[in-house]
């Protein structure tokens, strides 16, 4: 079983009018059209620019490396013991076959929920057959991450019983993974970047959105390189 040994030493709060309520190209946007920060390791200046530059600021012979990792439908509506509303965040198989799943409040997974306990059943139906998960442990550790100011285990380590393998039947049932502040619901579609090949991501690895088919093409022709890595996020509450 793979164990995640590192504490967060930084918290910060986002004030709400500075979350990304929505896809850029839902307000007009090109995805490169984005603002960009650049920052010169040579001479420490700071400037503030537009994606879609980003070849501006680079030179032939430049490696750029980008995650190929595809976000994957982590998100489901289940029910708890006693028939009341959830809605599961699923980040990851651990070694074991066992799952690091977080519990939100239904119905828009504003909340997490922080009063679970080991042994816990959850189910969750579909057309393709039901499937049952039982919270094992926390994980990594009880009162690793309750989050500010919650007392309680935000993660759990989970063993899940599917009529199919758990990562098809979330494939065919599950939707990306949201949040409250979420201004609708998008399609898969509009949370995977041009690079992604190999699935695994519960959020998008949102660094490389930005890019787009023609950008990348800019790229290499101005000699840029490119070097792909597989990197997979778990989720990011």
């Amino acid at each position: 079983m793979t164990v995640l040994t590192h504490t967060p030493t930084t918290r910060f709060s986002v004030p709400d009018q500075r979350f990304a309520a929505e896809p850029p190209e839902r307000r007009g946007l090109a995805r490169d059209q984005v603002r960009l920060l650049v920052a010169d390791g040579r001479t420490g200046r700071l400037e503030h620019s537009r994606f879609d530059r980003l070849p501006d600021f680079l030179e032939p012979g430049d490696l750029v490396v980008v995650n190929n990792s595809q976000t994957i439908a982590a998100e489901l509506d289940g029910t708890g013991e006693g028939n009341w509303p959830m809605v599961l965040h699923v980040a990851t198989r651990l070694d074991d076959g066992s799952w690091v799943v977080e519990l939100r409040t239904a119905p828009d997974a504003a909340e997490p929920i922080l009063t679970a306990k080991p042994g816990q059943l959850f189910r969750f139906h579909a057309g393709t057959g039901g499937v049952l998960l039982r919270l094992l442990e926390p994980y990594p550790a009880a009162g690793h991450d309750s989050g500010p100011g919650g007392v309680g285990n935000r993660l759990w380590r989970a063993g899940i019983d599917s009529p199919v393998p758990f990562e098809q039947w979330l494939a065919w049932n599950g939707r990306p993974i949201g949040y409250g502040y979420l201004s609708g619901r998008w399609p898969l579609a509009d949370y995977q970047t041009v690079f992604g090949l190999v699935p695994g991501s519960a959020e998008m690895p949102s660094a490389g959105r930005p890019f787009t088919a023609e950008l990348v093409t800019r790229l290499v022709s101005a000699g840029v390189l490119i070097a792909p890595i597989t990197l997979h996020t778990g989720v990011s509450s």
